[in-house]
């Protein structure tokens, strides 16, 4: 795909993104909960089809040549719905389709982004869910430091049930981490989940990384998390995924976002 304008305000670039994609998005937030103070740290932007369909349904009607674009109209616009909703603290938006070859270009947008919705890039953290797209060793230690000097930080989401193991997490040196669902559920009754946990709790406390659990559901959950050394939680115990509202909730719902039209992509 050619003829961006990359020199564009970021909102003209998001109608450019999405006017090649099949699908309309909305976004849901979900809250990411502070261990030690018990209150709402930020919110993870989630993408959900016009009638809420779930983001695997979404993906499956984008073209795979279109990936990369929908990865980034995902980030440009939970930015701008974060900030017509007001959001405080951290925002945690997905970078699924980022490898070495484009990440200049995603990091560059989504700071253009983040500027121009009022957020501090401070506030952005980056959720990378496969360490082994980054690329070898050495392009995978770039991508924080280049994030970093951008102003974001980064997270290894879905961490410790895939490929990717502690030497490449040490490698990245990520600011989070955050622990997949599946080594969460029902951790206070499983050895063997408790073993993987306390060593990439170990790993992470030696390098400085904070580990946040993901899919909590319950509280026994919750107590063996916390006495482990949990930083911070994020699941349905503390909140589901809101949709956002429309922005004018006496319009007629549109299977769009902000007006944008989609079209068949002309490959």
């Amino acid at each position: 795909m050619t003829g961006f304008n990359y020199a564009q305000p970021c909102s003209t670039r998001f109608d450019d993104y999405l006017s090649v994609l099949d699908v309309g998005i909305r976004f849901a937030f979900q809250p990411v909960i502070d261990q030690e103070t018990g209150e709402v740290s930020g919110h993870e932007a989630l993408v959900r089809g016009c009638s809420g369909e779930s983001p695997a349904q979404i993906i499956a009607s984008v073209r795979p040549e279109n990936l990369f674009y929908f990865d980034q109209a995902c980030r440009l616009g939970a930015i701008a719905e974060a900030a017509r909703l007001g959001l405080a603290g951290d925002l945690h938006i997905n970078c699924t389709e980022i490898d070495p070859h484009n990440l200049e270009l995603a990091l560059s947008s989504t700071h253009r982004a983040a500027r121009e919705n009022g957020f501090r890039p401070g506030q952005i953290v980056l959720e990378f869910n496969s360490l082994e797209r980054l690329g070898s060793p050495r392009q995978l230690a770039a991508v924080r430091s280049r994030a970093n000097e951008y102003g974001f930080r980064v997270t290894a989401d879905n961490f410790g049930t895939g490929e990717a193991g502690l030497k490449r997490l040490a490698v990245l040196r990520p600011e989070f981490v955050k622990l997949d669902r599946e080594l969460i559920n029902g951790i206070h009754g499983s050895q063997r989940r408790q073993a993987m946990v306390m060593g990439i709790l170990a790993t992470c406390h030696v390098l400085g990384i904070q580990v946040i659990a993901a899919g909590v559901e319950q509280k026994a959950e919750i107590e063996w998390l916390r006495r482990a050394g949990i930083d911070g939680f994020q699941g349905y115990y503390f909140g589901r995924p809101e949709l956002a509202p429309e922005a004018d909730e006496h319009a007629t719902p549109q299977c769009d976002y902000a007006g944008v039209q989609f079209s068949a992509c002309a490959a």
